[in-house]
Formats: C-alpha cells, structure tokens, sequence
C-alpha cells in the first residue's frame, strides 16, 4: 500500500506542475510479455519526480509540461505490479552505465533508454519519517561499518516528505552497511541535525547479506530522525576536514576545500557512478593548513560524479552534479 501511495502521489504532483517542453523517446530490451515499463524523470534540483508510462505496444513514452532545466532518467519494466523499481527487474539509465543529464531547453525526442538486467543485488525496505521538514531522501551502502570510504551502492526515496518505499543498488554481492539522510539543504551529503537513521543501531550498525541467487532483503527500513552531534554518521577523521565542493552543480569547474592538521601524503580523485577513476585532482605531500583544489569537468559527461579524498590512511568523499 506504501509502494502504490508513494506511487499515486508522485503522479499527481506530476499532474499538477505546469511547464512547457516535452521529453519523449523509445525503451529497447527488457523481458518479454506485456508488463508496464516506467521512465521516472528527475530535475537535478531533487525537489519532485515525473513518471512517464511507455506505450505498452511499442514501448514509446513522452512527458510533457516540463521545466527548462537539467534531468537525469531511469527507466524500468514492472514485473511484480508493485509501480515502483525492483531489484531483479530490467533498468537503465538515459547515459547507459554511467547516468547522463539530459539538458533540457526545448522539446527534445529520441531519448532513448536500453534496459538489462542488473548484474548485482540491493535491497529494499520502508522510511518512516514524522517531522516537518521536506527534501529529498537518500540510502547510502557502504562495505564499511564506519561508513569510511566510497560508497558501495544506494538509493534515492520518490517522494520529498520521508516517507515511501525505495529500492538501493550495490555494485557486487557481499556485506553491506546502510544509512538513510534526509538532504535538506539540498547540498547532496549528510550534515548533523538532517533527519537521519542506520540501520541497525548508530553504534552497531547491522549488516546486510546480499548473495547471488538468493532472494534480496526487503525489509531494510529506516526512521528518519534529526541527529544531534555527538551521533554524527560520518567517521570522525581528526587530521584532515573536507568541505563541501562549490558550486555544485558545477559548469565546468568545481572548488574543494580541504583543511590538514599536519604535514601528510594526499590523494584526491574523482570518479564516475562506477567507481572508476576520471581525473586526479592532488596526488603528493601537503603542508598543514587550508588548500584547494579544482575539478575540471570540460572533457566529461554530464552526471554525477564523486570526488573521494584519501589522507593519512582514512578516506572521505562528496558527489557533485556536473550540468552542461
């Protein structure tokens, strides 16, 4: 009941946003028979979500009254009727493997999205969030049970008051850890006091098995609730601080500050939504003090990408949305 909600809802803000262009194209792939296939739509900005349902005959969809803007578009075939993603259902991203912003500032067609099977697990559940603030609502997987490094995986919650059902995506099988943050300055990382859960326990957090062949987990649920301080979700890294890249969206170029306490070897790369190293932006020793240094996204794709920061052996990072 949650799933079809959270469903119906997003719809009908849908229904009720008045703009001017048109996104539409073709879905390829994906199983046979004649499931529904979905395309959510979603503004860099995060503050709502459209739903496009394909020509169940030959797999065409189209949405219209949208915003000049950036959109990044994920596209699936609902084999359970449950309207929402699933694990173990045909996906893909207009991009392919690496997720593309589309920049829209006219009617725009041949948007075309190829699903395929995922070729890893996740896990699914419920959030559950009783407060007054809105924003859009991210689970994050780490490999780590401190949560210390690039993240292994996650998922976006469709709806902007903390409530709903979501889907997260991991890039292999193993041991997960998880958490859920509520980004309510919309700056896409976790600061103290944004309603916030681990799953398990914030001191304990509980691991989450996904082995291939079995059936996934489909009860990770979070509340969200704001964290004071001394409950931080991050690892406390007392030698070095990263703050937050600026600006961000950025076009062509983003700052990111960070600040050492001592003389130490620093590695700061950025990657793409797959791991894979795109740019090195410092590599080599730096004094104690504030330094910068700067992202030059000229030579990539739109989409998001990481920038991870490795110094005196912990490691930090922090997505940023390049928009061209």
């Amino acid at each position: 009941m949650a799933r079809l909600s959270a469903f119906i809802g997003a719809l009908l803000l849908t229904a009720l946003t008045t703009f001017g262009y048109e996104i539409s194209g073709t879905l390829t792939g994906g199983a046979g028979g004649f499931n529904l296939k979905y395309v959510y739509i979603v503004p860099t900005s995060l503050d709502t979500v459209y739903i496009a349902i394909a020509n169940i005959l030959n797999n065409t969809y189209s949405q219209d009254d949208m915003d000049e803007g950036g959109y990044m578009l994920f596209a699936f075939q609902d084999l359970d009727f449950s309207f929402t993603p699933g694990i173990d259902e045909p996906r893909g991203f207009y991009g392919g493997d690496i997720p593309q912003v589309l920049e829209l500032s006219s009617d725009t067609s041949g948007i075309d999205i190829e699903l395929s099977d995922p070729n890893a697990g996740g896990f699914s559940g419920e959030i559950v969030y009783e407060g007054t603030e809105t924003g859009a609502t991210y689970v994050v997987a780490s490999r780590s049970a401190d949560f210390a490094g690039f993240p292994s995986g996650g998922g976006l919650l469709f709806t902007q008051d903390g409530n709903g059902a979501y889907t997260a995506l991991v890039d292999s099988f193993g041991t997960y850890y998880a958490y859920a943050y509520m980004d309510v300055n919309t700056n896409f990382v976790y600061d103290i006091g944004e309603p916030y859960d681990v799953y398990g326990d914030p001191e304990e957090p509980e691991p989450i098995e996904i082995t291939q062949g079995e059936q996934y987990p489909d009860n990770v649920d979070f509340e969200l609730v704001p964290v004071p301080d001394a409950a931080s979700p991050t690892p406390v890294v007392r030698e070095f601080t990263v703050g937050k890249p600026y600006p961000n969206p950025f076009n062509p170029t983003t700052t990111v500050p960070f600040t050492l306490e001592r003389s130490m070897n620093v590695e700061i790369t950025a990657r793409d939504v797959l791991g894979r190293s795109v740019a090195t932006l410092a590599y080599g020793l730096y004094s104690a003090g504030e330094h910068r240094v700067t992202l030059d996204g000229s030579g990539l794709a739109s989409g998001i990408y990481w920038i991870e920061v490795i110094a005196g052996g912990s490691r930090m990072s922090a997505p940023v949305i390049l928009i061209k």
